[in-house]
């Protein structure tokens, strides 16, 4: 549960980096181009070559729904894992311990702005101390 607790910052920032990515999926990513015959379309009808570009659509679609769908599950089951934590944490009895862990591990504040938000004259080193004490007993 510790590790978990020490990923939890990195699991919130991969969230919105997963978000970012599906709403970047994009066509340009995914033209095609040829090279075709063909003539004018006014006598003397000279066969010439024309150069095209567009999309394939199907193999648009069909890339993009298997990435979505995988980065879909990918943050389905980071989600739950925030879920898991935020439950943990929830569970911890004693108020002060469980403020410090939400505001470290959770609003992921630095040690100094965690003892700014508890208050109480607490010092960046007091509140390390007290994360680390729960730490080293669960």
């Amino acid at each position: 549960m510790k590790e978990k607790l020490r990923q939890l910052r990195f699991i919130n920032t991969e969230i919105a980096t997963i978000e970012e990515q599906i709403n970047k999926l994009n066509l340009p990513s995914m033209m095609s181009a040829d090279k075709v015959k063909g003539s004018s379309p006014c006598f003397p009808y000279t066969a010439m070559s024309f150069y095209i570009e567009g999309v394939d659509l199907e193999e648009y679609n069909s890339k993009t729904k298997r990435l979505k769908n995988r980065l879909i599950k990918k943050k389905n089951e980071l989600l739950e894992l925030q879920e898991e934590l935020q439950n943990f944490i929830d569970r911890i009895e004693d108020s002060l311990t469980r403020q410090v862990i939400t505001l470290r591990f959770i609003n992921c504040l630095s040690w100094d702005e965690v003892a700014d938000r508890i208050g109480t004259s607490s010092s960046a080193d007091s509140v390390r101390k007290i994360s680390e004490r729960f730490l080293k007993n669960i």
